[in-house]
Formats: C-alpha cells, structure tokens, sequence
C-alpha cells in the first residue's frame, strides 16, 4: 500500500512537471483622458483623419481637391461617391449615346447621402454582374462639381464607367458640348477604403485618404437631408453641415446621453448598441444660437468607439472655437477604456 501511494505521488509529480505554466494575461495601459483639437479652420477648409490609437491628426487636406472617390476594395461594392464636401450632385441620364448629353436642363439631380446605403446615391449601382464578370450599364452621369474653397462654382462634367479592367475602373468623360474628352482608368488599392479622382487637368489621382486601418474618424463638410412638411407635403432638403464621420470598413460607434463622461467604464457599456453608419456621430454633437449665431457643442453626449483591434474609447466634445474665438476647431476628450 505504501509503494502505491508512493508511486502516485511521483506519478504526479512527474505529470505536473511536463504541464506548460499558465501565463497571466498583461493587463493593457488605459491611460488617462486625452484632449485633442481638430484644426479645420473658420471656413471649414481642412478635412481631417484622426486616430484614437496614435492620439492625434492622421493627415488633412483642403477639401476642393477631388470629385469623385471610387471605392478600393470588396469583391463586389464598386460605388463611386461624390465630394460632398464641395456640394456636388449628379444626374443619371440613363443607357443613352454618351454624346448626346448636352444640357443640363431638366436633368434629374441628386446628392449623395451619407447613411451608407451606397445603392441609393446619386450614381448608385452602375453594373451589372458580381466577381470578374463587372459590366457596365452604359449609363452617362452629369457632374455638378459644386464649388471650390473660394466659394466658386467649378462647373459641369459628364461621364460614363467603361467598365472594370485589371482592377481598374475605366471611365469616360468630356465637358457637355463634348470637348474635351478624356478616357482614364482609376486603380483599385485594397489598403485604402477610396481612391480619389479630379476631373481637372485632364483628370488625376489625388492622395487624400490615409491607409484605412490608420484612422477611425474624419472631421469633414457633406450633405445633410433635412426631411420637412409644407401644406401637409413631405419634402427633403438637402443642406451643408460639418461634422464627423466614421471609418465603416473598421470603426463601430453607439452614444449615449445618461452617463457622466468621467464614470463611463468598460463595463458600463458593454450592453449598448453599436452601429457602422458612416454619419452616426454626425453634426448633432453642437448646436448653432441663431440669435448669437454662434455654436455650442453638447458635452452631454458620450461616444464610444470600437476600433478595429476591438479596443473601446470613449469620448465627447467640449468646444468649438480656438483661443481667438474663431469657430471650426472641435475639440474633445478622450480615454481608452
């Protein structure tokens, strides 16, 4: 009986020396709150990548730089998407011989949205098939390039999609009397969400967007619906805002209103809803006094983000004005919960 005992004790302590040691997981740095200012001046000129993780601006342009920006990656979401920034429209003329758009009377102008429902924007799905079979409708658009950062219009343009070729977009276009005319392929690039194109020049790539996965929010002009009722009729108006949207390929964001900023943990939010609308920050974080004509941000309202790493931040904004009281500087507080 002794032996016995004796031989299970070494057994097991044999069996226990060949087991792996249990690693403790490192608890990683939270931090404290961090304060960040977005240098979009006065007028609203500056666009601008933030990111959580780094703490600070990604990069900035002027916002009058592109027109259209051609999503770069999904094997079957080909979208091409307006610079709302410069209040551009465009109007789908239908499967018509691309020369015989001439005019822009009575054409059927629309903005874009920014709800991410990218089938319904202005130029809207324009093919046909899914994989390597992409094939265009044909269909020729009208480009109200809207207006540059001198408040100037820039004019019309009118286009037509070739078609995919090489990972290439291939596109048509010339000026409405048909001079002009330009063909230019447009590269897609998985590691960023857009590549971005102007028409001036006989067109051009313009570097605008950092790789994706180095931002989670972008402090920008775009269009905003306003949904009214006149005389028992509903009707929509579209109108210029300024205010943030989100990297949807990455970031998810929900908000809250009940908490104090200061005593929002981990744990406190872990039953909120998240969505990736790319506007579900959007401009409502301030409010703008008719009277005094000036803006005041609302504090009140929590955010929190997921970044592509599963990390959460939560944040809020608490002014809108720099030192010398000019307006189009937000700026929050942060911390990484």
């Amino acid at each position: 009986m002794i032996k016995l005992i004796s031989y299970l004790l070494t057994l097991l302590l044999l069996l226990n020396s060949c087991m792996e040691e249990e690693s403790p997981v490192a608890p990683y740095p939270r931090g404290s709150v961090q304060t960040a200012t977005i240098n979009m001046t006065s007028k609203y000129i500056n666009q601008v990548y933030f990111s959580f993780a780094n703490g600070s601006a990604v990069s900035s342009y002027e916002f009058d730089i592109w027109d259209l920006a051609f999503k770069s990656y999904g094997e079957d979401d080909y979208y091409i998407l307006l610079n709302g920034a410069k209040f551009m429209e465009a109007a789908d003329m239908g499967n018509v011989p691309f020369e015989s758009v001439v005019s822009k009377n009575n054409a059927p102008f629309k903005y874009d949205s920014t709800n991410g429902d990218y089938k319904d924007y202005s130029i809207g799905k324009w093919w046909d098939g899914t994989g390597n079979n992409i094939v265009s409708k044909n269909h020729t658009y009208i480009v109200n390039r809207g207006n540059n950062t001198a408040n100037r219009k820039v004019g019309y343009v009118k286009f037509t999609i070739l078609g995919i070729e090489n990972n290439e977009y291939k596109i048509k276009f010339a000026n409405l009397d048909n001079s002009n005319e330009f063909v230019y392929s447009i590269p897609r690039n998985e590691a960023f969400n857009c590549t971005y194109f102007s028409f001036s020049d006989g067109g051009k790539i313009v570097d605008v967007e950092p790789p994706s996965q180095s931002w989670d929010i972008f402090f920008n002009k775009y269009i905003a619906i306003l949904e009214y009722e006149e005389d028992g009729v509903k009707d929509y108006l579209p109108y210029s805002v300024t205010g943030v949207t989100i990297n949807d390929r990455y970031v998810e964001v929900a908000s809250d209103t009940s908490m104090n900023f200061n005593s929002i943990t981990i744990d406190s939010v872990q039953s909120m809803t998240f969505s990736k609308r790319p506007d579900c920050i959007g401009h409502e974080w301030k409010s703008f006094n008719l009277q005094g004509e000036s803006y005041a941000v609302r504090p009140e309202i929590n955010y929190i983000l997921k970044d592509r790493n599963g990390f959460l931040w939560k944040f809020h904004f608490t002014f809108f004005y720099n030192e010398l009281g000019e307006r189009g500087y937000p700026k929050f507080d942060f911390e990484r919960l």
